[in-house]
């Protein structure tokens, strides 16, 4: 952690990695304080290093015991600080952590949940039991390196949307349905999302994964990875069932049972059946944030999720009144898909939409006139046409060194309402919330860390 020489550390920490190591707190806190400082000059060598230093912490909780997992929190919640990064790459890796983490803590233990909750990165950290002045003078040793306790942190929404987002990403989307599947549990809304919505947005986060698992045509033989997906997406349909029943929600349990057992065997048939009940329970007051999903999943996520979304689009529209205000959004994103191999399926997505549109009450005829081009008064948060219209071969949505998970022009590029980009909010954010996760740990104020990762401020710089 100490060493000069970049190319030496990474080879130190693999070998660090070999030897097994159990994990310490001052190890623990010590490499994501190399985290919070490699984060200060996020150039590709040392997000490079960031991979490296995630691999380690990885090997470490693969190493403790589960029941000891609980004794270091900041690891959970340092998880969370990088959730906010805008690398996918290293987004990636932080769920692979993360995985792990969550794997040997039990949810359903309250005890749990008030550790987690009583170590939660907050703004109102005092910070009078420690040497303030020198703290700072260490931590802005380069200008491009500001202290982690200055600014305010955004707030925190719970985990479930910040895995959400990397369903957006064809690099990140398998990780994601992985860690979602992993928190497919009814207790702990305070740390995994709201409580209101939560279980909406699992099920609208997971329904095309698994509607795409009935799409798949079976492969002979137990052992084939398609039988195995199949069997994975019926162990979490089961989870979904139970969360269902603990909600009193009957018929959407046995739905999501029946998925599990197997005696659902078609699309068409599980969303005939989930629909209604979905927006019956949720819809319209929620309706916004789940077509607000699936709009951008439709967008930016994987092109052989493109079928199963404008399914579901269509049987909730059905279900569903759409305010006229809203539909000029799916109407411009859906009439992409008009010129491509699913031209089929989105005209009857623009079908269900206008028939949704009327039954809406007090809806008029001139509300239909911003179809004509496919905007309206939403034109402002429209994706750029070119972004993927008639795609039906290879991804054309590049990646790069990151990911945006809005729809919006500031997502594309452009500056938010703090006159940021979006990425640089995201590195901000990611920073402060790591700088919070170190501040309420006594080992993370009280060492001198000046000598940690000495190369990274000059990495990059002339």
């Amino acid at each position: 952690m100490e060493c000069t020489s970049r190319h030496l550390a990474c080879r130190s920490h693999q070998i660090y990695r070999a030897l097994r190591p159990r994990v310490t707190s001052d190890a623990c806190v010590s490499l994501l304080r190399c985290l919070h400082r490699c984060l200060g000059n996020p150039v590709p060598a040392v997000l490079g290093f960031i991979m490296e230093i995630l691999l380690t912490l990885q090997v470490m909780v693969e190493n403790m015991e589960p029941e000891k997992v609980i004794l270091y929190p900041q690891l959970f919640w340092g998880c969370i600080a990088m959730m906010y990064t805008d690398f996918v790459h290293v987004y990636c890796q932080v769920l692979e952590l993360f995985s792990r983490v969550i794997d040997r803590l039990s949810f359903w233990d309250r005890t749990t949940e008030n550790v987690l909750l009583s170590s939660m990165p907050r703004d109102d950290i005092d910070t009078s039991i420690y040497d303030g002045t020198n703290f700072q003078r260490m931590e802005s040793r380069n200008a491009c390196e500001p202290s982690p306790s200055s600014g305010k942190m955004p707030a925190f929404e719970g985990v479930q949307p910040l895995v959400l987002k990397g369903l957006m990403s064809v690099v990140s989307h398998g990780v994601s349905i992985e860690v979602l599947s992993r928190i497919t549990i009814h207790s702990c809304d305070s740390i995994f999302g709201d409580a209101e919505t939560r279980l909406l947005m699992h099920i609208t986060g997971l329904l095309p994964w698994l509607c795409l698992q009935l799409s798949q045509e079976a492969v002979v033989g137990p052992a084939s990875p398609l039988q195995e997906q199949y069997q994975k997406a019926c162990s979490v349909a089961a989870n979904i069932a139970i969360w269902c029943r603990a909600k009193s929600l009957d018929e959407l349990a046995i739905v999501f049972m029946s998925y599990s057992r197997g005696e659902i065997k078609s699309v068409e048939n599980l969303l005939a059946c989930v629909s209604p009940l979905l927006c019956s329970q949720w819809f319209p007051k929620n309706s916004a944030l789940a077509f607000g999903h699936l709009l951008r999943l439709l967008e930016k996520g994987p092109v052989g999720y493109q079928r199963v979304i404008l399914l579901m689009l269509k049987a909730l529209l059905q279900h569903t009144p759409m305010d006229a205000a809203q539909s000029p959004h799916m109407y411009a994103i859906v009439s992409q898909l008009v010129e491509s191999t699913l031209c089929w399926e989105a005209l009857s997505v623009l079908e269900a939409l206008l028939q949704s549109c009327s039954s809406m009450p007090g809806s008029h005829s001139h509300d239909h006139g911003a179809f004509d081009n496919g905007l309206g008064t939403d034109e402002k948060i429209l994706a750029p046409q070119t972004s993927f219209k008639a795609r039906s071969g290879p991804l054309q949505y590049a990646m790069g060194l990151g990911f945006g998970t809005d729809s919006t022009p500031a997502a594309q590029g452009g500056a938010t309402e703090s006159g940021i980009s979006p990425r640089d909010l995201a590195l901000q954010n990611t920073r402060l919330i790591l700088g919070r996760v170190l501040d309420s740990c006594a080992l993370g104020r009280r060492r001198d860390y000046r000598r940690l990762v000495p190369f990274v401020t000059s990495i990059g710089n002339p």
